[in-house]
């Protein structure tokens, strides 16, 4: 264990994804990194209690997925060795958007498609098996170690009765969205942070298939039918995954009832458009249906205090969380852990981290990904519409609208979505024209039914 005199020990709280992430950069840079989480962790792919959300369908982006690559070279062979299916966007989503469903269109953007369970644990081999890491399970951090009010060095955690403190130059809070860090600096006399919120009140009901002995699965690998206000207030999301597992999540907004039981589910099913419930109507569930309610787009505003002590950083779901709806937040964790990488230099670390600047550098990477989530969420309460908030959600039902008869347009938003493209592609004359004009008279768009 790392004491007062070894100097270049940094200490990650949580084992979530963007903590996973965070401790394999640290690892370039710091000669020890332990990784603290309250969990006791399982040893093979597995749910666990400190992630609920792990029931439920989970995307990673594309540009998520080059990140998580680059840190980790050959995990996409590892997941798909691990049954993990490997896809064309373009050519195996069936989107079902309220204007209709593009057909199959070629992008070349390489989808995977596995559970939150298999991937966290593919990475948590990786992380720890770096020489540099030490995970620590079954441990809970109760506060921060300070020399002073203006710096943090470490954690006091606490294992059963026993109550311990761990030193550390660099305490990073990955501890997601329980995280105890307002509290804390709050103790350390520094003023609250600023929380924004925003709740589109979505829930989530999910639940697992197999497919019988001798039946092909269906000719798409994944179902999206998004919500939209005020009147597209049901949807799904339904993905094929490893052990040959069909992974399907309705989901409502608005306080849309969700089902609990298995008719209910079914039930809920066909009451969507979209080849879902007749899937499904003959499959074998292999999981009780799984609820989850904790969706609401949160930001705390660290970048903005005035004081910020050293010796500390926050990132992930502790500082910015995302409506799940939108599938950002891994590749979110996965950019900000490029960020950590660029800060530190890649390189074994002699001056301290700036954690103000990374604090500001970091509310410029969840930007973006913040107005996207947000703009449609806040048009779930029509008599509080700004009319940024107006525009921006007529803009992108334009779009939406638009794509099922446009592939190009489908996939320049393809693009947008994964995070692989900005908004500055859609500024193209060519494409902006097509989306103020609209979808083209005299064209049916295609629907799917079954």
């Amino acid at each position: 264990m790392p004491t007062d005199t070894d100097v270049r020990h940094a200490v990650v709280m949580g084992a979530g994804m963007a903590g996973l992430a965070a401790a394999r950069v640290l690892a370039d840079s710091f000669e020890a990194v332990t990784v603290i989480e309250r969990d006791t962790l399982p040893s093979a792919s597995a749910p666990r209690a400190g992630v609920p959300q792990g029931h439920h369908v989970h995307g990673l982006l594309a540009l998520g997925a080059e990140v998580f690559e680059g840190y980790f070279p050959g995990l996409r062979a590892e997941l798909e060795q691990a049954g993990a299916p490997v896809w064309d966007w373009g050519e195996g989503l069936c989107a079902v958007l309220p204007n209709g469903t593009p057909p199959p269109t070629p992008m070349g953007m390489p989808i995977q498609t596995f559970s939150r369970p298999l991937l966290e644990h593919v990475l948590r081999q990786r992380v720890t098996a770096l020489e540099a890491v030490t995970l620590r399970d079954g441990l809970t951090v109760t506060g921060l170690r300070t020399a002073t009010p203006g710096k943090v060095t470490g954690v006091r955690v606490k294992d059963g009765d026993d109550e311990d403190e761990i030193a550390a130059d660099l305490v990073v809070d990955a501890s997601g969205r329980s995280s105890h860090l307002p509290q804390w600096l709050a103790a350390l006399g520094l003023p609250s942070p600023r929380t924004t919120t925003v709740d589109a009140q979505v829930g989530y009901a999910s639940r697992t298939y197999s497919y019988p002995e001798g039946q092909a699965p269906p000719s798409w690998m994944g179902v999206l039918q998004p919500l939209r206000a005020p009147d597209f207030h049901k949807g799904c999301y339904a993905i094929q995954i490893e052990n040959k597992t069909l992974h399907v999540t309705l989901h409502g907004a608005n306080g849309t009832q969700l089902p609990h039981s298995d008719d209910e589910f079914l039930s809920f099913a066909k009451t969507l458009r979209g080849p879902v419930a007749d899937t499904i109507a003959s499959l074998t569930p292999t999981s009780a249906v799984r609820r989850y309610a904790r969706t609401v787009n949160r930001k705390i505003a660290y970048h903005r205090l005035a004081r910020w002590p050293d010796g500390l950083i926050a990132l992930g779901d502790s500082v910015c969380t995302f409506n799940p709806a939108y599938g950002q937040g891994m590749t979110i964790g996965a950019l900000e852990a490029r960020l950590l990488e660029q800060m530190l230099g890649n390189r074994r670390a002699r001056t301290p981290l700036d954690g103000q600047a990374f604090q500001k550098r970091l509310a410029r990477v969840t930007a973006s990904s913040w107005l996207m989530a947000t703009t449609p969420d806040r048009a779930w309460d029509q008599s509080r519409l700004s009319w940024p908030v107006k525009a921006g959600n007529w803009f992108m039902n334009r779009l939406i609208d638009t794509v099922p008869h446009d592939p190009q347009l489908y996939t320049a938003f393809s693009g947008l979505f994964h995070m692989t493209a900005g908004p500055v592609t859609l500024a193209d004359p060519r494409l902006l024209s097509r989306v103020l004009i609209g979808p083209r008279p005299g064209r049916s768009p295609r629907t799917t039914t079954a």
